[in-house]
């Protein structure tokens, strides 16, 4: 188990405006941590947090806002110097003995496994777990962990979303636009798709956020919480509604593109 901190909630380490922009759930002062020890780099991050948002006809893109999102905060975090990456570590094992004629026993190689951090920079790595698996979680936060314990980094970040938050964010959205009340497009959204009538598909939601399987702040926060960071100090940033840019959503015509 692994005690949450708020090491966010003071101006000095983030300006509340960001704050009050986005969701965190912070484990061993990560947020301070990476001010103190990495200020380029959390300057960076920050620039980054204040700069994003998103319209409404983005986040109601039918399958289109998941890599979008996505790919905004990654080229943003690019453009600042941080690159994509993968650890390659090996353990060599080796026995020696006190006697001097015997012989060492060579226990071989271990190869540790590694997969392609979305973006580091120095000492502080920056995943974007936007629609993903709920398992790559698991798999971050293992590798947050060896590493830190290894000494390669200083602490960690998962962008991701706000699930019920950006849901709820969407129904009022999205229902104005049909002239159809909140509970309407709630009540058609949370049918099953093969349960659904005619109306039920006009009014529903043209996206998907009632599945619970797939990465977001809920599902990172359970895992962090539950200390499989280990040492490492992490915070997850969840994107909700007042990550919202205040544009009512458009429909858009045949041909054009969605900003």
């Amino acid at each position: 188990m692994a005690f949450t901190t708020h090491s966010y909630e003071d101006p000095a380490v983030l300006a509340s405006d960001i704050r009050s922009r986005y969701e965190f759930h912070e484990v061993r002062s990560a947020c301070a941590v990476m001010k103190a020890v990495s200020p380029e780099e959390w300057e960076d991050i920050t620039d980054v947090l204040e700069g994003f948002s998103f319209s409404a006809n983005l986040l109601l893109r039918a399958g289109g806002n998941n890599s979008e999102m996505a790919e905004t905060l990654n080229r943003a975090l690019r453009d600042r110097g941080w690159r994509e990456c993968a650890y390659k570590l090996e353990t060599k094992g080796k026995i020696t003995f006190r006697e001097a004629d015997a012989l060492d026993e060579d226990l071989g190689t271990m190869n540790e496994a590694s997969y392609w951090v979305d973006n580091r920079k120095g000492r502080v790595l920056v995943d974007i777990e936007w629609n993903a698996k709920d398992g790559n979680l698991d798999r971050d936060l293992a590798a947050y962990r060896a590493w830190h314990e290894a000494g390669l980094i200083d602490a960690a970040m998962i962008i991701t979303k706000h699930r019920e938050a950006l849901f709820e964010t969407a129904i009022k959205l999205w229902a104005p636009h049909l002239n159809a009340t909140y509970e309407e497009v709630y009540k058609a959204t949370r049918k099953a798709k093969k349960a659904r009538k005619e109306e039920d598909k006009r009014l529903a939601l043209p996206l998907d956020l009632t599945t619970t399987t797939v990465t977001s702040l809920t599902k990172a926060t359970d895992r962090i919480s539950r200390g499989e960071a280990g040492t490492c100090p992490v915070v997850a940033v969840g994107i909700s509604g007042a990550t919202w840019d205040g544009t009512p959503y458009q429909e858009m015509q045949e041909g054009n593109s969605l900003p």
